[in-house]
C-alpha cells in the first residue's frame, strides 16, 4: 500500500510539473539568498574571530582633539613596569593611498625583535626566511595589492612616495596566502623602519602600543593604572573588539532576516491564493480518487505531500546553489555587504563553514509557513463533492 501511494505521488508530481515549477523556482531563490547570507556570515565570522584571538589584550592609542595620533615609544617603559603586564610592543601601520587617492594599501611594519609579531608573520608566510625578508627594502603583499600592482605594470617592485615627497623603491619579496584574504587582501608587510619612512612616522613614535595581560582578573585594575599614567590615551580591549564584531554581524543578520521574512510571508500569501483557486481539473482528479474509495484524510495526505515534496526539493536545491555561489564563486555582489565596495577589489576564498543548527532553523522557518499556507486550500479541494465534480 505504501509503495502504491509513493508511486502514485511520483506520477502526480510529474503530471503537475508545469503547475509546480513557479513555486519551485521562487522557493529555491528565497532559500538560496538566505542560505548564501548565512554561509557568508558564518565564514567571515569564523575567520574574523580567529584573527581577533591573535590580537593583544589591550591596544593603547593616543587621542588629541578626539582623533588618534602617533604615541611616544618611551611610554612603553612605564607600561612594562606595571605588575601583571607580560608583553609590551609598539606597532607601526597605516594607510598608503594610491596616486589617484581612490584606493589604499594597509602598510604594516615588522620588527625582527618583536617575537609575537614575527611568530604571526611566520604563521601566515609559512617557510619564508624572515631575516632575509627584513634585510633589504622588501615587502610581502596581499592578493588585492598584487592584482593592483600587476594592472599598473609593477611586477617586481613599487615606488612609494613619502609625505615629504621622497621616492622609496621597495621590491616584492612574496605574497600572502589566499586564506588570509578576509583580513589581509590589502596588506603590505615590510620592515618597521621602512614602514615609518613611507608613512611619515618619526622614529620615536608608533601608531599604537599593545599589551598582553595573562590574568583576566587583573585587566580592569591595570586599565585604571594605564589611564592614570596618561590622560590622552584610549584603551581598546580584545573583549570590546569581540563585542563590536558580534554586534555588527547580529545587526546585519537581523536586517537581512527581517527582509527575508517579509518576502517569505508575501510568497506564502501568493501561494495560499494560488492553491485556493480550485480548477475543474483538480475537482475531477479528487472526484475520481473519492469514487474509487479514497477518504478525505487520504486525499489531504496526498495533496499535502505533493506540495511538501516540491518544497523540500526547492530547499535542498537552494542550499546547494548557495554553497556553490559562496564557497566556489566567492559570493560576488553579496560579499560587499560585509567587506564594502570602497577599497581594492578582491576575490576571496571563503572558508566553508556550515552550521547544522542554522540549517535546521532555516528549514523550519521555511517549511512551517509553506505547509500552513497550503493546508486550508488542500482541505477545500479534498472535500469537494465528487458527484458535482464529475458532471
Amino acid at each position: 500500500m505504501q509503495n502504491s501511494f509513493l508511486n502514485f505521488l511520483a506520477l502526480l508530481v510529474y503530471k503537475h510539473k508545469s503547475k509546480h515549477i513557479a513555486v519551485f523556482l521562487i522557493s529555491t531563490l528565497l532559500i538560496a539568498v538566505l542560505a548564501s547570507f548565512m554561509f557568508l556570515t558564518s565564514s567571515i565570522k569564523h575567520d574574523a574571530l580567529i584573527a581577533l584571538k591573535q590580537q593583544p589584550d589591550f591596544t593603547i592609542q593616543r587621542l588629541i582633539g578626539g582623533r588618534s595620533v602617533d604615541i611616544p615609544i618611551k611610554r612603553m617603559e612605564d607600561y612594562g613596569n606595571i605588575t601583571g603586564v607580560s608583553y609590551v610592543s609598539a606597532r607601526v601601520f597605516g594607510r598608503y593611498f594610491t596616486p589617484d587617492r581612490k584606493r589604499y594599501f594597509t602598510i604594516i611594519g615588522v620588527d625582527l625583535f618583536d617575537e609575537q609579531l614575527v611568530k604571526w608573520v611566520k604563521e601566515i608566510l609559512g617557510k619564508t626566511d624572515i631575516k632575509r625578508f627584513l634585510s633589504k627594502n622588501n615587502m610581502i603583499v596581499g592578493s588585492s595589492v598584487k592584482e593592483y600592482l600587476h594592472q599598473n605594470y609593477y611586477d617586481s617592485y613599487f615606488n612609494f612616495t613619502t609625505p615629504y615627497g621622497k621616492n622609496v623603491k621597495v621590491d616584492i619579496f612574496g605574497y600572502l596566502d589566499k586564506q588570509s584574504d578576509i583580513i589581509g587582501s590589502d596588506f603590505i608587510l615590510m620592515r618597521i623602519d621602512l614602514a615609518r619612512e613611507i608613512l611619515g612616522i618619526d622614529s620615536d613614535f608608533a601608531t599604537d602600543i599593545v599589551l598582553n595581560i595573562p590574568n583576566p582578573a587583573e585587566r580592569e585594575n591595570i586599565k585604571f593604572k594605564l589611564l592614570s599614567l596618561n590622560y590622552d590615551t584610549r584603551i581598546i580591549t580584545k573583549d570590546e573588539l569581540f563585542k563590536e564584531y558580534e554586534n555588527l554581524f547580529n545587526y546585519k543578520g537581523g536586517v537581512f532576516l527581517a527582509g527575508f521574512i517579509v518576502s517569505l510571508l508575501t510568497f506564502m500569501l501568493i501561494l495560499y491564493q494560488r492553491y485556493s483557486m480550485i480548477n475543474s481539473s483538480d475537482k475531477k482528479e479528487i472526484a475520481i480518487l473519492r469514487a474509487v474509495g479514497w477518504s478525505i484524510k487520504d486525499v489531504i495526505k496526498l495533496k499535502l505531500t505533493e506540495s511538501i515534496v516540491i518544497a523540500v526539493m526547492a530547499f535542498f536545491t537552494g542550499i546547494i546553489t548557495a554553497y556553490v555561489y559562496v564557497f566556489y564563486f566567492g559570493a560576488p555582489i553579496l560579499k560587499n555587504l560585509f567587506i564594502g565596495f570602497g577599497n581594492l577589489p578582491t576575490s576571496i576564498n571563503f572558508t566553508p563553514v556550515v552550521n547544522t543548527g542554522e540549517l535546521v532553523s532555516m528549514f523550519l522557518i521555511f517549511i512551517i509557513p509553506f505547509t500552513a499556507s497550503i493546508l486550508i486550500p488542500v482541505w477545500k479541494i479534498a472535500i469537494t463533492d465528487s458527484t458535482e465534480a464529475l458532471r
